[in-house]
């Protein structure tokens, strides 16, 4: 199937059960389509009731375009969602230095949160969400929905297998042409402001951690940043990283690599030779090679390719679970969506993020700041 067909098969419109899972909605963001209003429509246990955004226009338009009955608006329209006694979870995309300071009052409200990645600013403000979760009997999630794909889980299934001996090196990336980039990040974009928390490493550098992480079996490990170079970002470049080059140490005496760029640079003559965008895994063992394509979005296409070295090389593709759990087309961000409600019904989902994950990922961002002579990212909790 096509990703168009891929996509369309998603948005199918499904009749809600009696008593949905109700969600509000912080801020009219771009994400939000993917994230959370396009898989909604396929899952009959979710309901989008309510968006809240300070702009008047702005909201009323969004809702208007999908569907959303209840708009909130001015300066204290995301309090107002808060205190809706008919909303049960709350999805926040705001800009990442919002994170947790919205999270926090979410669940203060009694509202289990699902949180664009990455989850907070700091480690130790990871810990107080998940810690305020877990006394309210709430659900916290960050959503790096890329891990609750099943290509990712048989990728993580064939290196953990030992089919191909110990890890020795691993290398993820995550980056944009720059001709990509221009059209779509305005030079004043929130993912290059300071104040709230941008950089490269935080918005598109998280994806290639979370992806060599979770493939080896390492989720809850904090990795030693042994070394991390920054390319500034001419908005801000004495704060703001256009791109990321980092390294770690394994156990083992294994290491890894993760490269994230938002304008990959044209090659050839004075480069105006597009680049393609980067969105791979590569995890060299000791008896062979295991290349994930595409690891992102592999709703759309992606291939597995295995290469031992000894052997038949083989490519594999996993767009459904085997048993048939799933749906025909769904999205990383569906099958995220499947394992919120189910982990909020009391359900064990098929893939989790546990909180160790999320904080163990906010300590290793912190070290890399630090190790690129970047400032730290501020915290807004105090607001």
């Amino acid at each position: 199937m096509s990703s168009t067909a891929h996509e369309l098969v998603n948005a199918t419109v499904q009749q809600p059960i009696s008593s949905p899972l109700r969600f509000g909605i912080l801020g009219a963001a771009r994400i939000g389509p993917e994230g959370l209003l396009k898989p909604a429509r396929s899952h009959p246990d979710v309901s989008i009731v309510a968006v809240a955004c300070r702009d008047s226009d702005r909201g009323a338009q969004y809702a208007q375009k999908w569907g959303i009955p209840k708009v909130y608006s001015g300066q204290r329209a995301y309090y107002e969602l808060l205190a809706n006694p008919d909303i049960d979870a709350v999805y926040i995309p705001l800009p990442g230095g919002l994170h947790a300071v919205w999270a926090i009052r979410a669940l203060q409200a009694g509202k289990h949160v699902l949180v664009e990645k990455p989850i907070t600013t700091t480690a130790d403000e990871a810990r107080e969400v998940f810690a305020l979760a877990g006394k309210k009997g709430l659900v916290a999630l960050e959503g790096i929905h890329s891990t609750f794909h099943p290509a990712a889980q048989r990728v993580r299934e064939i290196i953990l297998s030992g089919e191909l001996g110990k890890v020795q090196s691993a290398h993820a990336s995550f980056g944009i042409p720059a001709w990509i980039s221009w059209f779509q990040f305005a030079k004043d974009d929130v993912y290059f402001n300071y104040e709230l928390a941008g950089g490269c490493m935080r918005e598109l550098g998280v994806y290639p951690l979370a992806a060599i992480r979770h493939a080896l079996g390492l989720d809850t490990q904090i990795l030693e940043v042994t070394s991390a170079t920054p390319s500034p970002h001419p908005i801000d470049p004495a704060r703001i990283d256009r791109a990321m080059h980092t390294t770690y140490s394994l156990p083992d005496s294994a290491m890894a690599e993760t490269v994230c760029d938002f304008a990959i640079p044209g090659k050839g003559p004075f480069g105006l030779i597009p680049s393609l965008p980067q969105l791979n895994v590569t995890v060299h063992l000791e008896s062979g090679e295991v290349e994930f394509c595409n690891y992102a979005v592999p709703h759309r296409y992606h291939s597995i390719k295995v290469k031992p070295k000894r052997g038949t090389a083989r490519t594999e593709k996993v767009y459904r679970y085997a048993d048939g759990r799933d749906g025909e087309g769904w999205t990383t961000y569906r099958y995220q969506l499947q394992a919120f409600v189910d982990k909020v019904r009391g359900r064990t989902p098929w893939v989790w993020i546990q909180p160790a994950t999320s904080i163990t990922e906010m300590e290793i961002v912190e070290k890399l700041y630090e190790k690129s002579g970047l400032p730290p990212r501020p915290s807004q909790k105090g607001m």
